[in-house]
């Protein structure tokens, strides 16, 4: 009787081992092969929105600039020094500029421009914006040839620092002009915002 109840223990014994195991290889399976999922951060584009105004006086000439617009860069600027192309851009400048010559004014440059393309470069110093565009009207009284469909291009530097002012230029249908803040009694305000801001 009792080598009966011990054969009878042992079977329940092996039994439960059996349960144990199966029961181990039954959730080993799945925690096995369970899949990781990867989450890709996706670069939002950044958006670089400029304003500028210039007014001059040099002997007998005189200027006026003023635009605004801005740029979409394909990711935010990171590296200083760097210059980052736009992906995209709009915009309008207008310009002007005359002689005042024993009371008759000519006109030199008189043209709107709408922008199409740009870069941008910030330094520890300045920010620098590269603005290119087609004139979409000109008077055709001015001296300048500077028709309808001309291409030409804008600098634009805000100065971070007291010794580096800001500065507006322009290259564009044959006259290459620049023009800095509080020189020559020049008045040059440029501004650059970014967003996001850039860390």
């Amino acid at each position: 009787m009792l080598r009966l109840a011990s054969r009878t223990a042992a079977g329940a014994l092996l039994l439960l081992v059996g349960v144990v195991a199966a029961s181990e290889r039954t959730f080993a399976g799945p925690l096995a092969s369970k899949e990781t999922t990867t989450i890709t951060q996706t670069t939002k584009p950044t958006t670089i929105r400029f304003s500028f105004s210039e007014k001059g006086h040099r002997g007998h000439e005189l200027t006026r600039a003023s635009g605004s617009g801005t740029l979409t860069l394909a990711e935010p600027p990171q590296e200083a020094g760097t210059t980052y192309s736009s992906t995209s851009a709009t915009g309008v400048i207008k310009f002007h500029r005359w002689r005042v010559v024993a009371s008759r004014v000519m006109d030199e440059d008189k043209f709107s421009m709408d922008v199409t393309s740009g870069d941008y470069r910030f330094r520890s110093v300045a920010v620098d914006l590269g603005i290119q565009g087609t004139v979409t009207k000109a008077t055709s009284k001015s001296t300048d040839t500077c028709s309808t469909g001309s291409a030409g291009r804008f600098g634009l530097e805000q100065g971070k620092v007291k010794s580096r002012p800001d500065f507006v230029g322009l290259e564009m249908c044959g006259v290459k002009l620049g023009y800095t803040n509080g020189i020559a009694g020049v008045r040059a305000v440029v501004r650059v915002k970014v967003e996001p801001p850039t860390p």
